[in-house]
């Protein structure tokens, strides 16, 4: 029978680590001091010198962690991060437990679905999963607290996380790429790239601050292809933050193959699209005309570097095959030694 009552859905919780808050208070205060403003450091032993005088020594680290706690809610620094949370409501119905952990250095900071932390982490994140919910874990240098780009930091990794959440994206995160270790590592750096494309200019075209703008990330991507022609760079750069959106499995086919890349390119002033038929590229993530795997090892100039007998030899085996047209160094060692009959 029905009653009336609606239930309903339990909120999400924020939990920072007690040693975070500590810390980022702490350094704010000492910030702030020597910048000349003393009105937190004030504030701060108006509330924290009569516990040294109104508690034991026991007691005194739980006031501590209180007053932290309080600190760090009223000096506005919880806001930070369920203010970005506000920005994504389609995320907040999908998330039950946020733990924002400090870390020492700005490569261990991340955003990530909670499953990889610690034996507590995860067994939490367990119990939230058993309602349908996932748990998100948070990792912060302290003096990010009072970075302005902090704001522009959560939101983009926000939307990362919206993505690994959207069934439509279609996230893996056990996908195997690479043939080597070598290989898997280029090709996570650009799907990393292509990805933090995509997330920036949805940002900007839902008229967020993005972490870095359009002029920024395509220093970023050339960086990471640089045998792409300038003009031709253009194109494709602007093919891939005029997509409106890319799954997981397309930015995977695109870090993996260059050829998927030069698809994207459109017409833009001063660029130029790629002929990618019949087009002789030796770029890195293109397939061996021999093999016919990706490789990001090329082997070039192959006149000077290998004898004529060698590469008639290749000729015999791949009709059609020339010169101009490359291989991978795995394939150019193969048949050295097949065309000296070692193999």
């Amino acid at each position: 029978m029905a009653t009336g009552v609606e239930v309903s859905k339990p909120s999400m919780e924020i939990r920072f680590q007690p040693a975070l808050l500590q810390e980022v208070i702490d350094s704010f205060i000492e910030k702030t001091e020597r910048e000349g403003d003393p009105t937190y450091y004030k504030e701060f032993h108006e509330l924290a010198d009569p516990i040294y005088e109104k508690f034991t020594l026991d007691d005194r680290e739980a006031e501590f962690k209180k007053l932290y706690q309080y600190l760090f809610g009223i000096w506005g620094f919880s806001d930070i991060i369920r203010d970005a949370f506000n920005e994504f409501p389609e995320l907040k119905q999908r998330v039950g437990i946020v733990l924002v952990k400090g870390v020492l250095k700005e490569d261990q900071e991340g955003v990530d679905v909670l499953r990889k932390w610690g034996s507590v982490e995860h067994d939490l994140a367990k119990q939230f999963e058993e309602k349908g919910l996932k748990g998100v874990g948070i990792k912060l240098i302290p003096r990010r607290f009072y970075d302005p780009a902090l704001t522009r930091y959560c939101r983009h990794e926000l939307l990362h996380i919206h993505d690994m959440l959207d069934p439509a994206f279609g996230y893996d995160p056990d996908t195997r790429v690479g043939q080597n270790p070598g290989e898997e590592t280029l090709i996570l750096h650009r799907y990393r790239i292509l990805w933090n494309i995509s997330v920036d200019s949805r940002l900007i075209a839902s008229g967020k601050e993005p972490m870095l703008q359009k002029e920024d990330r395509f220093k970023e991507f050339r960086s990471w292809y640089r045998k792409i022609p300038p003009a031709q760079l253009k194109s494709v750069f602007e093919g891939l933050w005029q997509a409106s959106y890319f799954t997981h499995s397309e930015l995977v086919e695109m870090a993996t193959d260059t050829l998927r890349i030069l698809d994207r390119a459109v017409d833009v002033e001063g660029g130029e699209i790629p002929e990618t038929t019949n087009k002789v590229m030796l770029m890195p993530g293109f397939p061996c005309p021999l093999c016919r795997f990706p490789t990001y090892t090329w082997v070039e100039d192959m006149e000077t570097k290998l004898e004529k007998y060698i590469l008639d030899f290749i000729r015999e085996n791949h009709p059609g095959w020339d010169v101009e047209y490359g291989a991978c160094d795995r394939c150019v060692e193969v048949y050295k030694l097949r065309a000296d009959g070692v193999m």
